[in-house]
């Protein structure tokens, strides 16, 4: 396995390679990294951005088992998709700006797929190929999901996930992850608010990589989230949230109201 980093320093951005506490600098773009003969620095010394710069970045749901567990359950027949444009992406330690007049801003913990090849009609067989690796996302959306079908019946069902800085992403892209049982959780100041494992997913990495590249293009840098556990909630203004997912780290940000 291996941790990419996209990085500040001195007002330049670039890509690097994380080796414990030293990011070595890459050139190229992702999925065509080479190597620089640039010095290393350390991970200390950078201001940290969000790994990736898709062109979009797909959201997908409802995608754990849990919520539709029982004899009465109906759980949707396929997934649904939602586009967060690239005016969502936010950084690690980023600040989430709050809208007013919504009814909440809520936290979702889910995984990030990072797409690493042009992936048009992909099978299932060779979506591994096409992935370049695994981040943290806070796949932040406004709305009421405390009251029953709320959410789906507001127009925020269509907006709710769009808004500036709504994508947090980071903080970096591991390679070689296997998805298949690590552990997702989500907190605001310290308190758990969602607790589960990718083991409860309904359809695999590849699997939604296989189904979305029928629809569209996807093309290096594009993220795929893969939809998030039981226990979304609101965070206000003052708030710190964290999203942790078992093998890649910590994604951190921190919630203020707008200002208008």
């Amino acid at each position: 396995m291996a941790r990419y980093v996209r990085y500040e320093k001195d007002g330049v951005r670039r890509h690097g390679e994380l080796r414990g506490q030293t990011i070595q600098p890459l050139d190229g773009e992702l999925g065509e990294f080479t190597a620089s003969k640039d010095g290393s620095v350390q991970l200390g010394q950078v201001r940290l951005l969000a790994p990736a710069v898709p062109t979009k970045i797909i959201a997908v749901g409802p995608n754990f088992k849990a919520p539709f567990e029982g004899p009465d359950a109906m759980p949707p027949m396929d997934l649904r998709f939602w586009t967060k444009p690239p005016n969502v992406l936010n950084d690690p330690e980023g600040i989430i700006e709050l809208p007013p007049g919504v009814p909440a801003v809520n936290h979702e913990v889910e995984l990030a797929v990072v797409v690493g090849k042009r992936a048009k009609q992909v099978s299932v067989a060779d979506a591994h190929g096409f992935i370049f690796g695994y981040a943290c996302m806070n796949e932040v959306c406004a709305g009421d999901f405390a009251t029953p079908g709320a959410f789906a019946a507001s127009p925020y069902f269509v907006h709710g996930k769009i808004y500036d800085g709504f994508g947090p992403v980071g903080p970096w892209i591991v390679t070689g992850l296997d998805t298949s049982d690590l552990h997702v959780e989500s907190r605001v100041n310290g308190q758990i608010r969602q607790s589960s494992s990718t083991s409860d997913f309904r359809y695999t990495p590849a699997e939604v990589l296989s189904k979305l590249s029928d629809v569209l293009t996807l093309v290096p840098g594009d993220v795929i989230s893969m939809g998030s556990p039981p226990g979304v909630g609101p965070f206000v203004d003052g708030d710190t949230v964290e999203v942790e997912i078992e093998g890649i780290g910590i994604l951190r940000n921190h919630a203020r109201n707008r200002p208008d």
